[in-house]
């Protein structure tokens, strides 16, 4: 059963602080991805981070960083307790302190490289030490904590900022140099045939190789990110109709369909303006 040990949600909604543990055995988040950024920080345990295709076996004091392009999952398989915090953080949160060049550390790299920052660097910096300030502001509970708890949020980005960050371990290069392709042609008739010929590779081995590398199979990674790019190319003021085909969705319909099936909602609901 999973606990949150401490924990604050911004009241403009730009980010959230959790501390949290779990016990059990095969605990999983599929792929997925966030609005703005995420920094995960390993305390105990053992966990395996896939970021686009590149794996991240994580020990104690790890920290991973994403941002809201890099769809990414979490798996628990080899442990029996894990304590990790997770912060969720928006580019609101940085305008609003002026300090938009801490963002530099999510965003100066490639996608899906260089997500992590070393246990060795962590141990020597004072970043646990802001953490236990961070923590004793946020169980103070007084009502009116927010504002020094967001003082110390700028001074831990500051901190991640004077981090170096290194590739993962894990890594699969025909899987990588794929996903670049979809990336970079996610508005093309992205066919399963087309691809396996383009890269010389049977389908066969392609979606197993895929699958093993990123929790999802081909069509799944092309759908999701067409959906990610609707939703970006809709927040830049197009309709959901040219958003839609822009990224490569045969029709209107058929992204209706897709956005449902993976969240529930209508594209009204979740996107607001349908048309």
């Amino acid at each position: 059963m999973e606990k949150i040990l401490c924990s604050i949600y911004a009241q403009d909604g730009s980010f959230t602080y959790e501390h949290k543990t779990h016990k059990e055995r095969g605990i999983a988040y599929k792929p997925h991805n966030h609005s703005g950024y995420e920094v995960f920080l390993l305390l105990k345990g053992e966990v395996l981070f896939m970021v686009e295709g590149t794996g991240y076996p994580l020990k104690p004091m790890d920290i991973i960083i994403t941002r809201s392009d890099e769809i990414h999952e979490i798996s628990y398989d080899e442990v029996t307790e894990c304590d990790r915090v997770v912060i969720h953080i928006e580019d609101s949160f940085f305008e609003k302190f002026n300090c938009m060049h801490y963002t530099e550390i999510f965003n100066n790299r490639k996608i899906g490289e260089n997500n992590l920052i070393d246990r060795d660097s962590v141990k020597k910096s004072e970043l646990f030490d802001t953490l236990k300030r961070l923590e004793k502001y946020i169980k103070s509970n007084t009502g009116s904590n927010e504002p020094i708890v967001q003082g110390v949020m700028v001074e831990l980005f500051h901190q991640l900022n004077e981090f170096k960050t290194a590739d993962g371990m894990i890594r699969n290069e025909t899987v990588k140099t794929v996903m670049e392709y979809i990336n970079s042609n996610i508005g093309e008739n992205l066919l399963l045939d087309h691809l396996a010929d383009t890269f010389f590779i049977s389908k066969y081995h392609l979606c197993r190789s895929f699958k093993k590398y990123t929790g999802l199979t081909v069509n799944q990674y092309i759908t999701y990110r067409r959906l990610m790019l609707v939703r970006e190319l809709h927040s830049q003021g197009k309709t959901l109709s040219a958003a839609s085909i822009e990224s490569g969705f045969s029709s209107y319909s058929s992204f209706y369909k897709a956005y449902v099936k993976e969240t529930r909602y209508a594209p009204s609901e979740g996107l607001g303006r349908k048309n």
